[in-house]
Order: structure tokens, then sequence, then C-alpha cells
């Protein structure tokens, strides 16, 4: 039979030597596996993944080029979420991953108010331009 529950199938060999007793109550039934009973290494499961700071890197990077190119205020604050984030990806996943999204809603806001802000000095050099059909100063 295959697969974690029962007997090995006849003429196997155990290449660890030894007798193990095998799970005949169907998969972990009485056990887990082969071994004394209630010991063993347990149902399998999902493999813990170390987390990735790629996601904060890239936080810290756009808010730092945010503040460099924009002198934006708003993108500080965002360096300094995605800087805090990166010292807790290990220790504490979960804040680290508030933080990181707080960095990034950062950075948004202030790409939102950098192009606010450009629309409002592209619309101020329009309105000011000055009267080339006037005679004045000729």
């Amino acid at each position: 039979m295959s697969g974690y529950g029962g007997r090995p199938p006849s003429g196997w060999d155990d290449p660890y030597g030894g007798n193990r007793q095998w799970d005949t109550g169907g998969a972990y039934g009485q056990g887990y596996g082969y071994g004394q009973p209630g010991y063993g290494y347990g149902p399998p499961g999902v493999p813990h993944q170390a987390t990735s700071n790629g996601f904060t890197i890239a936080a810290l990077v756009c808010n730092a080029v945010a503040i460099v190119m924009c002198c934006n205020i708003v993108a500080i604050p965002g360096v300094i979420t995605a800087a805090i984030a990166l010292g807790r990806v290990q220790t504490d996943p979960e804040s680290a991953r508030r933080l990181t999204i707080w960095s990034w809603s950062l950075f948004a806001a202030s790409l939102v108010i950098g192009i606010a802000l450009l629309i409002v000095w592209v619309l101020f050099g329009i309105m000011s331009e000055p009267d080339y059909g006037s005679t004045e100063g000729i």
C-alpha cells in the first residue's frame, strides 16, 4: 500500500534497519507513522517560508527618490516607515507588512501632491504669459 497508512509491500527492506511499527490504524490513526505510538514527525503541513523584504526595499527606494526629485515632505515619513519595516521583517512580519503598506500609501500621497503641484505650476505659467501684443517698453 502506498501513502502514509498501511503496511509496507511484501519483500520491502527497511533501509535504516530495525523493526519499526507501522501505522495500522490508517493514516495517522493511533500514532504518527512509524516508531513508538504518539511519537514521530506529525502530519505534513505547509513548510514555513521566510518572509521577503523586496516589497519593503522598493517602498524605501521609491520614497527616497520622491524626496530627492520632488522635495516632497510627505515622502519623508514614507522613508521612515519603510526603514522601520525593514528592521521588523524577520522578527515581526505582520507589523512589517502594515508599515510597508503605510509607506506605499505615503508614497502614493506624495505622488498625488506632486502631480497637483505640477498642474498648478503649469496653469500659473499659462496665466502669467506676458502680453506680446502691447507696445509698452518699446
